[in-house]
């Protein structure tokens, strides 16, 4: 069955279910585990954000969004500035992913890709500009652009990850989580929003190559998805159409961008209003590429258990998609920069090893030529393995005993090892005084709270006063 909008031809069925879910759905339609996981993904988008607006590049971020001129609409994190809506969401969503610390929608236990950094912080800068805008309408926005964006993952059946597809997902499918959660908090009608998806069709995009090649532009892509979603919302508002088979048409998103793999597009529909999938978003426990932290988790087993001086050598087993952190090797084990040993699985278990555990303070530019760490980054190999879903790692020491550990199948911060709320709190602190503009610790509490209370605020338009 499909359905006409007023003036427009029929509409396919899947993308008119969509569009009435995303226009019709309410605060109300939210069960409790839905507003807590929508609300957790703002406290951490926000925390990591603050740090990352001092990480390297961001100021120069700053410096371009600034040039641009254009009206203080919304709040660049971090910084003390306010800057047009799409300026301030393309800055923020670059600031949440420059330290790795996102959050992560886990689609086996492998890995996952980011949503709600480049989601929460594009809700915020929307409802902030245009005033009027309640904290529930904002949990609302998260929530359904949050769960959307994973159904349109999860559709696809086989691996996302660059051993099989070019494609970033996590970037790639930012352009439609965005664009949906952002015409959603700006109250599109029906045929707005069916506009402003074809509208991001003809936009999105988002690779691996400058993960590959250690490049500030890999996080600018949030950025990037945030800004087409901004563009395609206010074209959609102001008249401008756009493809409406944005999914199941000859040229769509699936076909045009995995051709080679199938997809079950009647599961982005199943459940839609009842079962919201933001309640599986995970919160990262390292600040690096996702893959590595059951590595990690595995790393820090061992650990107690000997003296670094009797390492002789430690070899990891898991699965292929430890690729993305394992090659090319030569550069995986001599990182050139902290954008480098963010994505290099060598350097992070070789930081672990070392201290105990991983911190934003590894991947500064000059502690990555340490040469403690670059010798321990050589001890380490790496066999990944067709079908393999758990890790564990080998420790062999230079007396020729060995110490295995026992698998990780669930990391620190996968839905089923959950960082508590709690724990992401102390982060929000910790990460107070590392912003471009430090926050007082008092007003930082305050912020935390209008966070953690923001169902209860009537406009958020006030929410970062004072900070």
């Amino acid at each position: 069955m499909q359905f006409a909008l007023e003036g427009r031809p029929e509409i396919p069925p899947l993308e008119a279910a969509l569009v009435r879910h995303i226009v019709s759905a309410r605060f109300e339609d939210l069960d409790a585990e839905t507003v807590d996981a929508a609300c957790r993904t703002l406290l951490w988008a926000t925390a990591t954000a603050v740090a990352g607006s001092a990480a390297e590049g961001s100021d120069a971020v700053v410096r371009f969004i600034t040039e641009q001129g254009g009206h203080q609409q919304a709040t660049v994190i971090g910084t003390g500035l306010k800057a047009p809506k799409s300026a301030a969401a393309f800055a923020n969503a670059v600031f949440a992913k420059a330290h790795e610390y996102e959050d992560k929608y886990w689609l086996d236990n492998a890995g996952g890709f980011a949503i709600g950094f480049a989601v929460a912080p594009a809700v915020m800068a929307a409802a902030e500009a245009s005033g009027g805008i309640s904290g529930k309408d904002v949990l609302t926005a998260i929530a359904v652009g949050v769960d959307l964006q994973a159904r349109l993952l999860s559709a696809i059946r086989g691996e996302l990850s660059p051993v099989w597809t070019p494609w970033n997902s996590t970037y790639l499918f930012c352009n439609y989580g965005v664009t949906i959660a952002v015409g959603k908090v700006l109250g599109l009608n029906e045929e707005q929003m069916l506009d402003a998806l074809g509208l991001i069709h003809a936009q999105a995009c988002g690779n691996f190559q400058g993960q590959m090649e250690g490049v500030l532009g890999i996080r600018m892509q949030g950025g990037f998805a945030v800004r087409n979603a901004f563009t395609a919302v206010q074209l959609a508002r102001n008249g401008i159409s756009g493809a409406r088979q944005f999914l199941s048409g000859r040229f769509g998103f699936y076909k045009l961008h995995f051709p080679s793999h199938t997809v079950d597009y009647d599961s982005i529909i199943d459940g839609l209003g009842e079962n919201f999938l933001g309640r599986r978003l995970g919160f990262k426990g390292y600040p690096c590429g996702v893959v590595a932290h059951p590595v990690l988790d595995a790393v820090r087993q061992l650990r107690p258990n000997f003296k670094l001086e009797q390492l002789e050598a430690l070899h990891v087993e898991g699965s292929p998609t430890l690729y993305i952190m394992s090659e090319p090797l030569e550069r995986r084990l001599n990182p050139h920069n902290g954008i480098d040993a963010q994505f290099s699985l060598p350097w992070v278990i070789a930081c672990t090893l070392r201290d105990g555990t991983l911190k934003l303070n590894h991947f500064d530019n000059q502690l990555v030529h340490s040469p403690e760490l670059v010798g321990l980054a050589h001890k380490v190999t790496i066999d990944r393995q067709e079908g393999r879903e758990s890790v564990t790692v080998e420790v062999r020491l230079k007396d020729g005993s060995v110490l295995q550990s026992k698998p990780v199948a669930y990391c620190s911060g996968h839905p089923d090892n959950p960082v508590t709320t709690e724990a992401m709190v102390q982060v929000f602190r910790d990460h107070l005084k590392m912003a471009a503009k430090p926050i007082d610790a008092n007003k930082g509490e305050e912020l935390i709270r209008r966070f953690i209370r923001i169902e209860e605020i009537a406009d958020v338009r006030g929410i970062f006063e004072g900070v």
